[in-house]
Order: C-alpha cells, then sequence, then structure tokens
C-alpha cells in the first residue's frame, strides 16, 4: 500500500494490508527488519528528514512513529476516528502531519506525541498530504477540495479547485508544480503559489 526511501541510508520502507511494515536493505534486496504494531491493515509511510524515525498509519486509526533501528514504537498517535490515509514528516513543528477517512488532518508535536491542531475544513476522507520542500506551507487532498494550509498552526491558505474527483496521491516539486492523481485515472497539475 505504501513505499518510501530513504535518502539517508539505503532502505526502503514497505507497507502493506497483512500489518506489515518491512525495512528492505538495497544493497542486497531482502528484509532487515519488521516493525510489529499495527492492528489492522497499513496504508502509508513516511520517513522523518533529519532523525532516524519513520510514521506509518492505516485501518486502526492510528499512527505509529517508529524508531528505525530498534523497531520499538516511539509513539502511538491516537485521535483519529477512521483510518489515516496519508502521513508526511518535515524537520520544522509540526513534525508529522496526518490525514484521515474521519475528514480531519491532525499536525502532530513529535517530542510529546500528542496532537498540536486538527483541521476541520475537508467535508470528505483525506487521501493526500503533501509538503513543500521550502516554504512553510503544505496541501491537503481527498474527496472534495485540495486544500493548502500554513505552517505552525494550519491556517487555511486556498482552495484549490477544479481536479472534481477524490484525489489519491499528490506530489510537489521544487518549482512550485504540485501534480495530484485522481480516482478517475486523471492527472491534474497545479501552480502551487496561485493555485490554478
Amino acid at each position: 500500500r505504501g513505499l518510501a526511501a530513504s535518502a539517508r541510508h539505503p532502505y526502503l520502507f514497505s507497507v502493506s494490508e497483512d500489518k506489515m511494515v518491512k525495512c528492505w536493505d538495497l544493497e542486497t534486496n531482502k528484509v532487515v527488519r519488521h516493525y510489529h504494531g499495527h492492528l489492522s491493515g497499513v496504508y502509508c509511510v513516511a520517513l522523518h528528514p533529519t532523525i532516524d524515525v519513520l510514521i506509518t498509519g492505516g485501518r486502526d486509526s492510528v499512527a505509529r512513529v517508529w524508531d528505525m533501528r530498534t523497531r520499538h514504537a516511539v509513539h502511538v498517535l491516537t485521535g483519529h476516528k477512521n483510518t489515516v490515509m496519508s502521513v508526511a514528516a518535515q524537520a520544522a513543528e509540526p513534525q508529522v502531519i496526518t490525514g484521515s477517512m474521519d475528514n480531519f488532518v491532525k499536525l502532530w508535536d513529535l517530542k510529546a506525541g500528542k496532537c498540536a491542531t486538527t483541521l476541520t475544513n475537508h467535508k470528505k476522507s483525506i487521501r493526500a498530504l503533501c509538503v513543500h520542500p521550502t516554504e512553510y506551507s503544505f496541501v491537503s487532498g481527498g474527496g472534495d477540495h485540495i486544500k493548502k494550509w500554513a505552517f505552525p498552526h494550519g491556517d487555511f491558505m486556498k482552495n484549490l479547485s477544479g481536479h472534481n474527483t477524490i484525489i489519491h496521491s499528490m506530489a510537489l516539486n521544487h518549482d512550485n508544480v504540485l501534480m495530484s492523481g485522481g480516482d478517475n485515472g486523471s492527472l491534474y497539475f497545479w501552480d502551487y503559489k496561485t493555485g490554478y
């Protein structure tokens, strides 16, 4: 269901419906670690850019923060009422962002393992999150609109309207081009600054 490649280590992390979170060594093409704790299917994974932790989310309505090396859960981030479909991580506060089928986006204090802010503007489930690589902002997408938010408190900035389908994936490059992939097979390209 999800993959994340480490920029700092020769590792690839995979998550799946069978509750498995695996660490693959890309030099030997073998699984070197398993992370156990999710009670149901795992749908998303993100790696922290500066510390050795990974964040996973799934059908058990929680996000788990794992120590990459020891395989221990550092935090279990509880508070969502439905499947966690997307996670994102960044070096600045808030360091973890989650999006859920409960229609909420949550910003988390990684040190305390607690929710700092809950964003309630979406009216349908959130399926995708994307953090801007240099601007202190992010976007969330799902069944209604793509919404742009400002860090650190999640201040709403604007709707990006027009991709009239369920958004399942988003990516953003350094040239401020946001790509969104929809349920119907469509792909839209947006100017991140203007929203058009």
